[in-house]
């Protein structure tokens, strides 16, 4: 699950970089905690980047997850929960 949330990060920054950041903080038995970086924080729409990441998560692996909350941590930082719903594994075919 770790790898799978990692490679989601690792395609999020690479097409959303440098607006937007994410970095992953922890993972805890059915939630995990990203942080999102960037000058995105002060624009409005600042739920879609966080969004997105569901959807790089879900391309990826069959993890279903949903956001289930966020905070700001520090000047454009912003602390994402998400829990999910289901978790699983795409063939890397």
């Amino acid at each position: 699950m770790r790898e799978a949330i990692a490679k989601a990060i690792e395609k999020y920054n690479r097409y959303r970089s440098p607006e937007a950041m994410a970095k992953l903080i922890e993972v805890k038995g059915d939630e995990f905690i990203v942080d999102f970086h960037g000058p995105f924080c002060k624009s409005c729409g600042v739920y879609d980047y966080f969004e997105d990441f569901i959807y790089e998560l879900k391309g990826l692996s069959d993890i279903q997850a949903e956001i289930a909350g966020f905070e700001s941590t520090e000047s454009e930082t912003i602390r994402v929960r998400y829990a999910m719903r289901a978790i699983g594994r795409k063939d890397d075919s």
